[in-house]
Formats: C-alpha cells, sequence, structure tokens
C-alpha cells in the first residue's frame, strides 16, 4: 500500500475522531479489539447519482460484531480497490473506506465491505462510516447504533 493512502487514512479517522458528539472514544479501557476487512467485485453498475435510500448497512452482534454495508466507487479496477481502516472505541467505532483508484473508469458500481470485530467489551456502538478519495475529504455514508442481541 502506498503511503499517501495509509497517510490519508489516518487523516481521516483522527478528523473523524474529534469531531464525534458523543464522548470521546477512549481505546485504553477495552481488551484487545480483533478486526478484518474485505471488500466485494462489482455488484452491479450505479447510473447517476446514489442516494441514502440506496444504500444499505446491515449488522449482527452477539460474540462478534459484523458488518456489511454498501460503497459506491469507480468500476475499474474490480479488486483491490479500497483500503479500509477502523478505531473502536468505548462508544464508537468509526470505519474509514479510501477509494484508492477513483478516476480510472468512466463507470460507478456498488461494492460491500465486509468488516469483522471481535472482542468488543460494551453492548452499544456507534457505528460511522466514510468514504474517501485518496487525497479528498470524507463523506459520511453511514451513522448507525448496533444492540448486542
Amino acid at each position: 500500500m502506498n503511503k499517501p493512502v495509509v497517510m490519508a487514512a489516518v487523516g481521516i479517522i483522527c478528523i473523524l475522531c474529534f469531531s464525534c458528539k458523543e464522548k470521546s472514544a477512549n481505546p485504553e479501557n477495552q481488551g484487545p479489539v480483533s478486526v478484518s476487512f474485505e471488500s466485494s467485485k462489482c455488484m452491479g453498475s450505479v447510473l447517476g447519482k446514489t442516494s441514502a435510500s440506496d444504500s444499505v448497512f446491515t449488522y449482527t452482534f452477539t460474540d462478534m460484531l459484523i458488518i456489511d454495508f454498501s460503497v459506491t466507487g469507480n468500476c475499474c479496477p474490480d479488486s483491490n480497490r479500497f483500503s479500509v481502516s477502523s478505531i473502536a472505541g468505548t462508544d464508537t467505532i468509526l470505519i474509514a473506506v479510501i477509494d484508492t483508484a477513483q478516476n480510472l473508469c468512466r463507470c460507478l458500481c456498488r461494492y460491500m465491505i465486509h468488516s469483522e470485530f471481535a472482542n468488543l467489551p460494551n453492548d452499544h456502538y456507534v457505528v460511522r462510516c466514510t468514504i474517501a478519495p485518496p487525497d479528498g475529504e470524507s463523506e459520511q455514508i453511514h451513522c448507525a447504533d448496533v444492540y448486542r442481541k
């Protein structure tokens, strides 16, 4: 992964941490959280602008928090197109998706990001998902409360 993409991801996460309205996340008070991510291949072309009603956000939260959410991105390349990072605090989980190949083609596709968080100590979190180009501002695409069942 190239250095500008990593630096952009760190910057986006820092901005999100300090701009949240909830109490600040304090990772010192929790055990080690394990996280994994993967993205799908293109799940079909998107015509024109998308809206919040076009997006997908689902989760299951028992022993592990599993989140699946949609993002819209350029249709090529179809693999390794996103860099994903996260911060899990005491009350907030921030997931930053960076579109690493935003302007390669003139078509849009919907992709699914699958994320898994293990060892979360609390039963409720606010999850904020953002997407950004490697050199641009992030845009919040999902914000949801998740509860352990």
